[in-house]
């Protein structure tokens, strides 16, 4: 199985040494997101640098570390999708499309605690308490 991940829960991963991160290397489904949630985390990096205790080259470092995990995902993949999803979530939340997107174009599902994914329905949709319960074998 597939799963788009989306910025929420690599952000979350940076920021604690938790379950998520745990999850993200060791999981079993490939993990995929678009190439641009690199801008959502930047646009967070201050706070994650914050929220996490680390300098800012040892968030970069851990970025790295997931993105070994992560497969990125370039728009041109998805970009025929982009349409119909829009149609179908982008009046919820035109901050989901691209993850839409991509997880149709890659046949995925979306890994994500944001419930504006609860809206639609062309993909399933995993909370992190779901991945935990489904995926983890650990």
């Amino acid at each position: 199985m597939k799963l788009v991940i989306d910025a929420n829960v690599v952000i979350s991963a940076l920021v604690a040494d938790s379950k998520t991160r745990e999850l993200i290397v060791t999981l079993e489904p490939d993990l995929l997101t678009p190439a641009f949630v690199y801008d959502e985390i930047d646009n967070y990096e201050e706070l994650i640098v914050e929220k996490s205790g680390m300098e800012p080259d040892r968030v970069a470092q851990f970025i790295d570390l997931l993105f070994q995990y992560i497969e990125v995902v370039p728009a041109d993949d998805f970009y025929p999708a982009i349409d119909s999803v829009d149609k179908a979530i982008g009046d919820i939340d035109p901050d989901d499309v691209l993850y839409l997107a991509c997880a149709i174009a890659s046949d995925a599902a979306i890994w994500s605690d944001d419930s504006d994914f609860n809206e639609q329905g062309l993909v399933a949709t995993y909370s992190t308490s779901d991945v935990i319960d489904s995926f983890d074998t650990l």
